[in-house]
């Protein structure tokens, strides 16, 4: 289950866990940077991608070196915050459908495209679901997350019938 406050571990390292991870063959590593709600920093996504590129080198074969992409996952609301987690070494961001407006979602999209970021959109409903489908173009988003956390109250629907219920939905036909 994903935290929905604080952190999920008490001590980690972060490089360590990357490169285990890596090591591991993870597709992906997804940082909470977050700093008010999961104590992250943009230095924690600079220290995954430098782990992951790090690990990747050490395991490299005769097909190269294959890193896996580092997700910066945090509450984006302005622009600015795709210049700063792109500088910070993420490969890809999420967005929260449901914090933002539909004209938001596409101008954060559109930004995040030009930046060469990937782009995950979290959605909890099913009119988020419609709002992503009629805002956004085919292939301007490289997935979209399903979550049990209400993004309004935080809550969480432990024994997932609000995700069983939006992936079930024709929405996503």
């Amino acid at each position: 289950m994903e935290p929905t406050m604080g952190s999920l571990r008490k001590r980690y390292n972060i490089p360590k866990l990357v490169k285990q991870f890596t090591q591991a063959g993870a597709p992906a590593i997804s940082i909470n940077c977050d700093g008010v709600l999961f104590g992250g920093t943009l230095e924690d996504i600079t220290a995954a991608r430098e782990a992951a590129s790090s690990a990747a080198v050490a395991m490299s074969t005769e097909d190269g070196v294959i890193a896996p992409p580092v997700l910066a996952s945090d509450l984006i609301l302005y622009p600015y915050q795709l210049y700063k987690l792109r500088l910070a070494g993420a490969d890809a961001i999420s967005l929260v459908a449901g914090s933002l407006s539909n004209k938001d979602l596409l101008y954060l999209t559109k930004i995040a495209k030009s930046l060469q970021l990937q782009v995950v959109i979290s959605v909890s409903t099913k009119v988020q679901i419609q709002k992503v489908m009629n805002s956004l173009d085919k292939g301007s988003f490289a997935a979209l997350s399903v979550t049990n956390r209400d993004m309004e109250t935080f809550g969480f629907d432990e024994n997932g019938s609000q995700a069983i219920s939006l992936l079930e939905s024709s929405e996503l036909a």
